[in-house]
C-alpha cells in the first residue's frame, strides 16, 4: 500500500500519539506558573525525575501484566520487603554486587510464586497480589523488625543519587536524540517495506524532533544541575530491553495475543500458561531493580517503604494508554504516564496541598483514565 498525504493516516488520528507530551507539557507549564518559578528549576527537575525512576521502573513490566490481563497489587509491598532485605544485608557488609545479584533473585523468585499461582493454579490475579501484599508487608515487618534499617554504603547510593559528568551527560543526550531518529525512520521503512500505510514524512519528523526537544531540554536542565542521573540511565536501557521484547520477540507476540483473546491464543498453539508464568517472572526481577533504586536514593528501608508504589505505577500505565481490559499498552507510554503521576505529586508538594486534596485528585485522575479507556473501547465496538 502506497504512503498518501490525503488519504493517509490523518493529522486527526496522529494526535493521539502527541497527547501524552501535550498533557506533560501542560503540567509542567501550570505547576511552573503557580509555584512561582520553582517547578523547572533544575534542583526540581533533578529531584521529579529522581523520584518518577521507581515508579517508571515498576511501569515497564507492569504494562505487560496488565497486557495480559493481570495486575499486581503487591508491587509496592514487593519493593519495601527487597529494600528491607537489601538494607539488611548492606548493614551486615555484604558485598555492593552480591547484594545487588541476591535483591534481584529473590524478586525473580517472587515473581515465580505469583505466575505459579495465576498461571497454573488459575487463581485471579487480583487475589493472589493483594494476599501478597500482606504477605510481604509481613515480612518487610519481620526482617526489619518494625524498625528503619539503613544506611545503605556508598557504592550502593550511586544506583539511586549518583549521575554522570557533564561529558558524559552530554553524550547521552547526543545519543539518545540519535537512536530517538533512527527508531521513528526505521519503523517508517519497515512498514513501507511491508505494505504498512505510513504517516507523512513530516508527522514522523515532528513526531521524533518533538520528544528530542523535550529530551534536549530536561537534559540540558539536568546537566547544568548535577547530571544525568544514573537511575535515569538504567531506566532508559531497562525501556529498550523491555520494547524490543514485546515488539520484536515471539514472546513479546504473544503477551499481546493472550490479551486480546487467550482462547484464541492458546487455540493458536501459544503456550498461555507459560507467557503468563513469564510476564510475571520478569516483572518481579523489575520490581527488584526498582527496590535497588528506590534504596540507592533514600538511603535506608521501614515498614511504609512502597506503601501506595503500585498505585502510581499502575495509574501511570493506564494514563499511558495500557487498557484496563487488557490487549493494549506500550512501555514507552507507561513510562510518560508514570512522569505525569510523579509530576503531580511534586507540584502539588510544591504548592503545599494538603495530604487530603493530594489523595483526591489522584484518585479523580484514576477514574477519568480508566473512564476513558472503557469509553474508547466502547467506541470501537
Amino acid at each position: 500500500m502506497r504512503e498518501t498525504s490525503k488519504k493517509g493516516i490523518s493529522w486527526k488520528k496522529n494526535i493521539f500519539r502527541f497527547s501524552l507530551v501535550i498533557e506533560m507539557v501542560i503540567i509542567f507549564i501550570v505547576f511552573q506558573a503557580v509555584s512561582r518559578g520553582l517547578f523547572l528549576r533544575n534542583a526540581n527537575i533533578n529531584n521529579l525525575f529522581m523520584q518518577s525512576c521507581t515508579y517508571a521502573v515498576i511501569g515497564c513490566s507492569m504494562v505487560y501484566v496488565m497486557i495480559i490481563g493481570g495486575i499486581d497489587l503487591s508491587a509496592g509491598a514487593t519493593l519495601g520487603f527487597l529494600c528491607t532485605l537489601a538494607a539488611t544485608l548492606q548493614q551486615k557488609n555484604v558485598d555492593v554486587s552480591l547484594t545487588i545479584v541476591i535483591t534481584v533473585g529473590v524478586g525473580i523468585m517472587i515473581g515465580a510464586f505469583y505466575g505459579y499461582w495465576v498461571a497454573y493454579q488459575g487463581m485471579p490475579a487480583f487475589i493472589a497480589t493483594l494476599a501478597g501484599q500482606n504477605i510481604f508487608r509481613g515480612l518487610t515487618l519481620f526482617v526489619g523488625k518494625g524498625m528503619s534499617v539503613g544506611p545503605a554504603k556508598e557504592a550502593f547510593a550511586k544506583y539511586g543519587k549518583g549521575c554522570l559528568s557533564p561529558v558524559l551527560s552530554t553524550a547521552y543526550i547526543i545519543i539518545f536524540v540519535s537512536i530517538v531518529f533512527a527508531v521513528v525512520f526505521s519503523q517508517r521503512k519497515s512498514k513501507k517495506a511491508y505494505g504498512f500505510e505510513t504517516s507523512g514524512i513530516g508527522i514522523d519528523f515532528l513526531k521524533a524532533g518533538s520528544i528530542s526537544l523535550i529530551v534536549a531540554l530536561v537534559g540540558f536542565l539536568l546537566t547544568s544541575y548535577k547530571g544525568i542521573p544514573i537511575a535515569v540511565v538504567i531506566l532508559s536501557f531497562l525501556a529498550a530491553v523491555m520494547t524490543f521484547i514485546g515488539l520484536n520477540t515471539p514472546y513479546g507476540r504473544g503477551i499481546y495475543a493472550i490479551g486480546n483473546n487467550r482462547d484464541a491464543a492458546q487455540l493458536s498453539g501459544i503456550n498461555t500458561k507459560k507467557v503468563t508464568f513469564c510476564v510475571y517472572l520478569i516483572h518481579g526481577a523489575v520490581v527488584a531493580l526498582a527496590s535497588v533504586i528506590y534504596l540507592g536514593r533514600i538511603g535506608q528501608a521501614s515498614a511504609t517503604t512502597g506503601t501506595g508504589f503500585e498505585f502510581s505505577a499502575i495509574t501511570g500505565c493506564i494514563l499511558g494508554g495500557t487498557s484496563t481490559l487488557g490487549g493494549s499498552g506500550t512501555v514507552i507510554g507507561a513510562i510518560l504516564g508514570t512522569v505525569i503521576m510523579a509530576s503531580l505529586d511534586n507540584g502539588m508538594a510544591l504548592m503545599n496541598m494538603g495530604t487530603t486534596w493530594q489523595y483526591l485528585i489522584k484518585g479523580v485522575v484514576l477514574i477519568l483514565a480508566v473512564w476513558l479507556d472503557i469509553a474508547s473501547k466502547a467506541k470501537k465496538k
